[in-house]
């Protein structure tokens, strides 16, 4: 398999990422590309994807096709998350994506969605000696894998991706005390499990994958920084999660490390951290920008 270069395709709710590796004699990987493309597949809400979305998404797919051609890839992977399995019409569009671009859409459940999700975690950081809760957060779902070492203790996908606690909570621009108030509710009551496990779990270490953690890693302080995961020092955390989650669209637009793509859905990830953070405050926290697509690519590569 020297030299064969492979592609993992991640069909996000919010988006959609392409990356291209070339794989050495030794099973080692090169990055060799990589893109991102903010579809906004379930901007319109995940039980039916509406037409300007699916268009977005078949444009995204038919550029990836090209790329794919262009780098010579010889196997592909195409993986459809929260937005494609929950939607009624994810399947016809899937199958649209398949009859257009050749490309086999794999839709997976969340479990398998965690699993991939810390198999690519686990490919970056190195052993950590205590209790790890992953946090995954999309545009459809958000995964929690709890884990210590290879034994998993706690995996769930839940429906509280940024796109849906967007369109239900985020009413009012900024967001009203009352919208924050009923999002914190509503996650206090859908999250009661996992704060027990964690509760009782006696400590743990918070790793933030990719998505909104990208601009926590961007204006944190670090303890350790490496190429694909860091450790951040959270003073000042809870203070700048308030003052964002006070702003308007106009006055986000207006702060440098908020990318443009993140603009409408950043104030209801930051509620969402913010609240795991202060009802669970972990020992450390990470920061990783390996997740979904790099658990798959590490299983492409085990089975040769």
């Amino acid at each position: 398999m020297t030299g064969e270069r492979i592609a993992v395709i991640d069909l996000g709710s919010n988006t959609f990422h392409l990356l291209i590796c070339e794989i050495a004699e030794d099973n080692s990987w090169t990055v060799i590309y990589k893109k991102r493309i903010y579809v906004k597949l379930a901007s319109g809400g995940v039980d039916l994807i509406d037409l300007k979305s699916a268009r977005r998404g078949l444009t995204a797919m038919r550029n990836f096709t090209s790329i794919l051609k262009t780098y010579g890839v010889s196997r592909t992977k195409s993986i459809g998350t929260a937005a494609l399995r929950e939607a009624t019409n994810g399947l016809t569009i899937a199958k649209k994506i398949t009859d257009s671009t050749g490309l086999i859409i794999d839709i997976i459940d969340g479990q398998r969605e965690a699993g991939y999700i810390l198999k690519g975690i686990q490919a970056a950081l190195p052993p950590l000696d205590r209790n790890c809760l992953v946090m995954d957060i999309g545009g459809g779902s958000v995964e929690f894998i709890l884990f210590n070492g290879k034994k998993i203790s706690f995996k769930e996908s839940y429906k509280i991706g940024v796109a849906i606690l967007h369109k239900r909570f985020h009413l009012s621009d900024p967001m009203s005390s009352n919208e924050i108030n009923e999002l914190e509710n509503h996650l206090e009551e859908t999250l009661g499990r996992l704060l027990q496990v964690i509760k009782a779990s006696g400590g743990y270490y918070l790793i933030g994958a990719s998505g909104s953690f990208e601009v926590i890693n961007d204006i944190l302080e670090k303890y350790t920084a490496t190429t694909h995961w860091s450790e951040l020092d959270t003073n000042g955390l809870d203070t700048y999660f308030t003052k964002i989650i006070s702003t308007s669209t106009a006055d986000r637009r207006q702060i440098p490390e908020i990318p443009p793509e993140r603009i409408d859905y950043i104030v209801v990830a930051f509620i969402l951290i913010r609240f795991v953070l202060r009802q669970l405050p972990p020992e450390r926290l990470f920061y990783c920008d390996f997740a979904l697509k790099e658990g798959v690519l590490v299983e492409m590569i085990e089975e040769g």
